[in-house]
């Protein structure tokens, strides 16, 4: 039907009437539209969590047997699923409310009905939903308290009790959905990881060392606790992975922890008793330099009177048997002492290799001038073949004579050295 109005007519009572007649129906089109929209999602929540094979088994519907909960699954599922049970039936309510509105619309005159807008404004709007009757316990009545009240809400706070439940029951079930689907896997991880850490601990030769065998207790006590953990993961799947992340994985990472350290401590003791052992051989090697300059010193070298004497054999003997005897321990499984002793061995080494550096130096310095001198005689006699004053008789004898006390035992390197120094004068004078 098509109206046709005057827009320079004044606004007429029916004109006015018919204007707000459609603006009233179209509020009450638009406010059930949505509650119709509510009431489908809600339901195709619902049934997406009722047909989750985890809130199967939990209720025990669809052929699944129920689970016989227990522990803090029982104490968290339970109640979650006597709410689902109340949701069902406040869903239920709401959708009753829902349909009575939308029957009650179909039923609108074209002519409008103040009295069923105001019903359907009411179902949707006022405290139109009876929930069912509650049983009030005697401690909590008055005089003139029933034994049973009702209660009446409006849709939206029906709603919102139900938005409530339905998180609750949601976390509750995908908890233990996530706990059956992974508990499995994560302790067989641990059981591995259990394994891997015990062959660790026999190779690092725990029965020697006290955080070692603390380990390796701690590691069967683990086996032992993932055995039992295995047979309730099915009736106690949130208490079960609460006491895996709570008790075994911190256990598992003090066990490794542990272990790395012993590696560590290892690795370090090796390293050093690497470094002990080339230290020993360079204390050996100086040794024999310093007894060979001592030795070769007063033989070639007529002043020799700040000779220094050389370590005792007898002393780096015991230096090597006490590094033998570190080996023998670190062997046997001691870890702690042996880091000390090597901290302690190494000091002293380098305590020897230092006394005998210095002998070596005060004891090869007069032989080393020597050998000094003899290259300094040949420059200089090179240096006059090239000046062609070689055969020059001063020079030659002056060479012939330094020459005599250079290659001869014992040197007197104060005399050789000035007969060189004149040869020098006379060459360059």
């Amino acid at each position: 039907m098509r109206y046709e109005t005057n827009p320079n007519a004044p606004y007429s009572k029916d004109s006015l009437f018919f204007t707000g007649a459609i603006a009233v129906t179209v509020e009450i089109d638009q406010l059930i539209a949505d509650w119709r929209n509510k009431v489908n999602i809600a339901g195709q929540n619902l049934l997406e969590l009722q047909e989750l094979p985890t809130y199967q088994r939990l209720c025990g519907s669809f052929g699944f047997p129920p689970v016989k909960l227990t522990g803090i699954t029982q104490t968290q599922v339970t109640p979650a699923l006597e709410a689902m049970n109340d949701l069902f039936q406040h869903f239920d309510l709401l959708v009753q409310t829902v349909d009575k509105a939308i029957k009650l619309r179909q039923q609108l005159p074209r002519f409008l009905s103040t009295q069923k807008i105001s019903e359907i404004t009411q179902l949707l709007t006022g405290a139109s939903i009876e929930l069912p009757m509650v049983q009030t316990p005697l401690s909590q009545r008055e005089l003139l308290t029933g034994a049973e009240t009702t209660t009446k809400i409006t849709p939206a706070q029906l709603l919102e009790v139900m938005q409530n439940a339905f998180s609750v029951a949601r976390d509750a079930v995908l908890a233990v959905d996530d706990a059956w689907t992974h508990l499995d896997v994560m302790l067989a991880d641990a059981e591995a990881q259990i394994f891997s850490l015990q062959n660790l601990a026999i190779s690092l030769n725990q029965d020697c060392q006290s955080e070692l065998i603390q380990a390796a207790s701690a590691l069967a006590k683990l086996a032992e606790g993932i055995a039992s953990l295995r047979q309730s993961i099915e009736q106690d799947p949130l208490g079960t992975i609460a006491v895996f992340q709570q008790h075994v994985q911190p256990m598992l990472a003090d066990v490794k922890a542990t272990l790395d350290q012993a590696i560590r401590q290892q690795n370090q003791i090796r390293e050093k008793l690497a470094i002990a052992h080339n230290l020993l051989q360079q204390l050996k090697e100086i040794h024999l330099k310093a007894i060979a300059a001592f030795a070769e010193c007063p033989d070639k070298v007529l002043d020799h009177s700040i000779l220094l004497p050389c370590l005792p054999k007898e002393q780096i003997e015991a230096l090597r048997q006490w590094l033998m005897k570190l080996e023998t321990k670190f062997a046997e499984g001691l870890v702690n002492p042996i880091i000390v002793g090597l901290d302690n061995w190494t000091i002293k080494a380098k305590e020897y290799i230092a006394s005998e550096q210095q002998a070596y130096a005060v004891n090869n310095a007069p032989l080393q001038t020597r050998r000094e001198l003899r290259g300094r005689l040949d420059a200089l006699q090179a240096k006059a073949l090239a000046r062609q004053l070689i055969e020059d008789p001063i020079l030659t004898e002056l060479a012939l004579q330094a020459k005599q006390l250079l290659y001869s035992r014992p040197t007197p390197l104060n005399k050789a050295a000035e007969l060189i120094s004149q040869y020098e004068k006379r060459l360059n004078g």
